[in-house]
């Protein structure tokens, strides 16, 4: 007879044991014993009403019903895992696990950590520098900064700031080049982000492309290193060398422009909303970027 109650706590061994299709292994991974995990898959299958294996010696497999039940049970007990550790993270909120790019961490967030530290005493920054666009509900982030249009899937966004961008140099390459720069001369050493490629910058400008491609780089923060060096001319976020320009490492060659929509936002999980601890993080960054 059906029952209607279902034994939720035999779900992740069915799973396991779905896959592994053999209950000996099942056991070992359980850390139950043999006769624990198939009194726990016969309960199972007793309250739904139906067998969920076919039975061959000490093998299992997966029948109609049991392929169906697994389509189900698998991702509902992963939400269920990740929903647990959002609550988790809430209940302590004194930790943000953050994802940003590198070249955010490294040439904004990390000289104003300590103004962080200063600001929200209560909060620990656990920083996650990639480039790779993170799912933040799988991979357990409470926030990250991302750069784009503000629209993400699953994903709350507030936007903290332009995503302009200017040409910038040493001071010692700009002074030998500027003119060159002006004048749209062919042998200016430009340096390339391949996310905000040269050709936007000409268009904007009017002028047909010119210089010499000297380095095209996949990390804005390699780009601002070799600026740095001077190797070359590089077209960047003036966020991210507004410490550099404010320092004299580097000077601007022009006004900076605002050539798309990558700006800068803090994002969060929708299914977690705007914890108390985000909000911190979003109001200080405001602050900071104001």
């Amino acid at each position: 007879m059906l029952n209607e109650r279902v034994p939720l706590h035999t779900l992740p061994t069915f799973v396991i044991a779905a896959k592994l299709e053999n209950l000996r292994a099942t056991a070992q991974q359980v850390h139950l014993t043999h006769g624990a995990v198939s009194q726990q898959i016969q309960q199972l299958e007793q309250a739904i009403g139906c067998p969920l294996f076919e039975r061959h010696g000490r093998g299992l497999r997966l029948n109609a019903a049991g392929r169906e039940l697994l389509a189900v049970a698998e991702p509902a007990l992963q939400a269920l895992q990740q929903g647990i550790g959002r609550v988790r993270r809430i209940a302590q909120s004194h930790r943000l696990h953050i994802s940003v790019l590198p070249s955010f961490a490294h040439y904004w967030l990390m000289p104003r950590l300590p103004a962080f530290r200063e600001a929200c005493a209560g909060i620990a920054l656990d920083i996650d520098a990639s480039l790779a666009v993170q799912d933040l509900s799988r991979k357990g982030f409470d926030a990250a900064i991302r750069i784009g249009e503000g629209q993400w899937p699953n994903l709350q966004a507030q936007r903290i700031a332009s995503g302009e961008v200017v040409p910038v140099a040493t001071p010692e390459l700009a002074r030998q080049w500027q003119a060159a720069f002006d004048k749209g001369s062919p042998r200016t050493p430009l340096l390339e982000h391949d996310v905000t490629p040269w050709r936007r910058w000409f268009a904007a400008q009017q002028q047909g492309e010119y210089g010499q491609q000297m380095a095209l780089f996949n990390d804005a923060g390699l780009l601002i290193r070799a600026a740095e060096q001077g190797f070359g001319i590089a077209l960047v976020k003036r966020l991210l060398v507004s410490d550099a320009l404010a320092e004299g490492r580097l000077v601007a060659l022009a006004e900076a422009r605002h050539l798309d929509n990558g700006d800068f936002y803090l994002v969060w999980p929708q299914t977690a909303g705007l914890t108390p601890a985000v909000e911190e993080l979003l109001h200080w960054l405001q602050r900071q970027l104001a």
